[in-house]
């Protein structure tokens, strides 16, 4: 039960007496949960509540449940959230337009509170892991960006240690012998002027 309480989620039903039922076997096994009384409702406590996962119905006012998953499944702080549409309509054209909105899983009713928890169980476990991957990813990225940063930071040290050599070696010549720091300078001219015909950056 320690798992479950860490998990939210959500139940969008316009019939009361639902949304009741399912409140009360999530409550029971322990989950976290909100509800929503239409999919327009559903999509403005997604975003709020941020649930792992969405108990969906499909008849409701508003806004059904096939639009409200679509819309959920286009939008990037939602689209990860399985969805689990809980219907009576079990006819095959229902199901294909609600797979086509990106729905992941179907529940008819009535509820069976033990197929409810396997399948709710099941999903929760594959959105823990793709938040699992995606934390690891977001990391990853940290550290390239700030391995890239340090490299880029020693490339510059290392150019301006360069330039600082060639012009203290420059400075030494000229002091043995004028006529040779004149000519280093002259080239290093040349090659300013022919880099910048040629388009390379002033670096």
């Amino acid at each position: 039960m320690q798992e479950a309480t860490k998990r939210k989620i959500l139940i969008v039903d316009d019939e009361e007496m639902n949304r009741k039922v399912l409140s009360f076997m999530l409550d029971n096994y322990g989950y976290e949960y909100d509800t929503a009384v239409n999919g327009k409702e559903g999509v403005e406590k997604a975003n709020s509540f941020r649930p792992d996962l969405i108990l969906l119905d499909i008849m409701m006012p508003v806004m059904d449940g096939v639009e409200a998953c679509r819309r959920l499944k286009t939008e990037p702080a939602t689209q990860h959230i399985p969805i689990v549409m809980v219907t009576a309509m079990a006819d095959r054209e229902t199901r294909i337009k609600c797979l086509e909105a990106g729905a992941n899983d179907f529940i008819t009713k009535p509820v069976d509170t033990s197929e409810l928890l396997v399948r709710t169980k099941n999903l929760l476990k594959v959105k823990e892991y793709e938040d699992f991957l995606k934390h690891h990813t977001e990391l990853l990225d940290a550290t390239v960006l700030k391995r890239t940063e340090e490299l880029t930071k020693t490339h510059e040290a290392l150019k301006k240690s360069y330039i600082d050599t060639i012009q203290r070696l420059t400075m030494v010549a000229e002091f043995k012998d004028e006529d040779t720091g004149a000519h280093i300078r002259r080239i290093s001219h040349y090659c300013v002027v022919l880099a910048k015909k040629l388009g390379w950056a002033n670096d």
